[in-house]
C-alpha cells in the first residue's frame, strides 16, 4: 500500500513540475516583446531577423511555398495584386487600368521616395505607406554605405544612380547592395511582399533577375532614405520617366538627438551624433525645399514628424492626397495598431503616437538641450521650432515647442 501511495506522489509530482516548465515557457521573458493583454490583442505579427526586431503589419501576400517555379510564383503575385485591387479606382493616375502602373505591362507605377535621417519617423511612414495594397517598399537602399550623410562626392553620382535603378526595377549590377543584403537581411524583410517570397530561401532576395521581375509587377513604388540630403534629389526629379514625388521629413533636433541616445551606432559617426551637423543639413534641406517646390511645385511635400504624430490620420490622408493614392482599410487597420498601443522596443512602431513627440521635454537635461538649441538656432527658426527657456519652462504643460514656419522661394 504504501508503495503504490508513493508511486503516486511521485507521478503526481513529475506532472506538477511539467505543468509549470510549460507555464514558464510561455510566460518567459522576451528581450524584444513583453506585451500586455491588450498589445498581444492587437499586435498580429513580430518578426525577428538577426539581431534585430521589427514590428510588421501582417499583410496578407502570397508565401513562397518552396517551389523552384519562379514563373509560377511570380504569377501567383500578379493574380494577388489584381485581386487586392480590383476595385481600385486609377482614375486619378490618368490611369485605365492597372497595367498602366505596371511596369512589366509598359506601365510607369506611381513612385514616392522619403527623403530624412536617423531617428525622424520614417519607419512609421514607410510601414504606413508599404499597408497600402499593391505596393513594393524599396528600404534604405543606402545602407551599405554605413553611419554616413551623402552631401556630394564622392558617393553622391553612386547613389543618385542606385536609387535612379531601383525605381525602375533595375537591379542588375548592383552587387555591393546585394552583399551586404546577404549579411543584413533586415535589408529585405521590411519590404514584406519581397521577404515573403524569400524569407525561407534568402538567396532570392539577393538575386538580380527575380528582384526585378517581382518589382515590376508593382503598381506602387515607394523608397524611404535617410542617408542623403535632398539638394542631391533633384538628379532625381529631372527624370521625367520616375516622376517621382518626394516627401521631406523634418523632426526638432531636440527629439532627434534624444532618439539617438538610444541607438548606439549613432557613437561611431560625427554625422550622427553631432547636433552641428544634424543641423547644418536642416538648412540645407530647407534651401533645397525651397528651390525644388519653385521648380516642381507638385513634386515635393514637406512634412514635420510632430504633425504625424499628433495627427496621424488627418496627416496620413494628407500624404495620400499628395500622392493621389486612394485610402484603403488596411491602411485604417495600420493607423488603429500602430498609433494607439505601446511596444517596447527602439525599432518599434507601435507607439501612442501622441506621447512622443515631445519625449525629450522631460528625459533630456537642459543643459544638453540648450546646446542643441544654440548650435540649432538657424534650423529651429526656419522649421518653426521654438525655444525653451530654461528647465522649467522646457518641462512646464504650456511650452508647445511647434509654431507655424513657412518656405520662402
Amino acid at each position: 500500500m504504501l508503495r503504490r501511495v508513493n508511486f503516486y506522489s511521485i507521478c503526481f509530482a513529475f506532472g506538477i513540475s511539467v505543468l509549470l516548465i510549460f507555464v514558464g515557457s510561455r510566460y518567459a521573458d522576451n528581450t524584444y516583446y513583453r506585451p500586455s493583454i491588450e498589445s498581444r490583442r492587437n499586435v498580429r505579427n513580430f518578426l525577428k531577423v538577426g539581431d534585430e526586431a521589427y514590428t510588421l503589419l501582417n499583410i496578407p501576400t502570397i508565401l513562397y511555398d518552396g517551389s523552384p517555379d519562379i514563373k509560377l510564383l511570380l504569377e501567383k503575385t500578379r493574380s494577388k495584386i489584381k485581386y487586392e485591387l480590383s476595385k481600385y479606382n486609377f482614375s486619378e493616375f490618368g490611369a485605365q487600368a492597372l497595367e498602366n502602373l505596371v511596369i512589366e505591362s509598359g506601365g510607369q507605377p506611381s513612385r514616392s521616395l522619403i527623403i530624412s535621417t536617423w531617428r525622424s519617423g520614417t519607419t512609421f511612414l514607410g510601414q504606413l505607406l508599404n499597408a497600402i495594397p499593391g505596393t513594393y517598399y524599396h528600404y534604405e537602399p543606402l545602407l551599405k554605405y554605413g553611419i554616413i550623410q551623402i552631401r556630394g562626392p564622392p558617393d553622391g553620382d553612386k547613389a543618385i544612380d542606385d536609387i535612379r535603378s531601383m525605381m525602375k526595377c533595375d537591379y542588375d549590377g548592383l552587387e555591393d547592395y546585394f552583399n551586404f543584403g546577404k549579411k543584413h537581411l533586415y535589408q529585405f524583410s521590411h519590404n514584406t511582399r519581397l521577404w515573403d517570397h524569400c524569407k525561407h530561401k534568402n538567396e532570392l532576395c539577393c538575386d538580380a533577375d527575380f528582384t526585378s521581375r517581382i518589382c515590376k509587377l508593382f503598381p506602387f513604388q515607394t523608397m524611404k532614405v535617410v542617408r542623403m540630403r535632398l539638394r542631391l534629389i533633384q538628379d532625381i526629379l529631372k527624370d521625367k520617366e520616375l516622376n517621382v514625388k518626394v516627401i521631406l521629413l523634418i523632426r526638432d533636433p531636440r527629439g532627434v538627438m534624444q532618439s539617438r541616445q538610444h541607438r548606439t551606432f549613432c557613437q561611431t559617426s560625427a554625422d550622427c551624433w553631432d547636433p552641428p551637423l544634424l543641423c547644418a543639413d536642416m538648412i540645407s534641406d530647407y534651401v533645397a525645399a525651397a528651390r525644388i517646390l519653385k521648380h516642381y511645385p507638385d513634386r515635393l511635400m514637406v512634412l514635420r514628424y510632430e504633425e504625424l504624430a499628433l495627427q496621424p490620420n488627418v496627416t496620413a490622408y494628407r500624404i495620400l492626397k499628395f500622392l493621389k493614392i486612394s485610402a484603403t482599410g488596411l491602411l485604417d487597420e495600420f493607423l488603429d495598431l500602430h498609433t494607439n498601443v505601446d511596444v517596447a522596443g527602439v525599432s518599434s512602431t507601435f507607439r501612442v503616437s501622441k506621447e512622443v513627440p515631445f519625449k525629450w521635454k522631460n528625459t533630456l537635461n537642459f543643459t544638453y538641450v540648450d546646446d542643441i538649441q544654440r548650435a540649432c538656432k538657424e534650423a529651429m527658426s526656419l522649421w518653426g521650432y521654438k525655444m525653451a527657456n530654461n528647465e522649467t519652462h522646457m518641462k512646464s504643460e504650456d511650452f508647445m515647442p511647434l509654431d507655424n514656419y513657412t518656405i520662402s522661394q
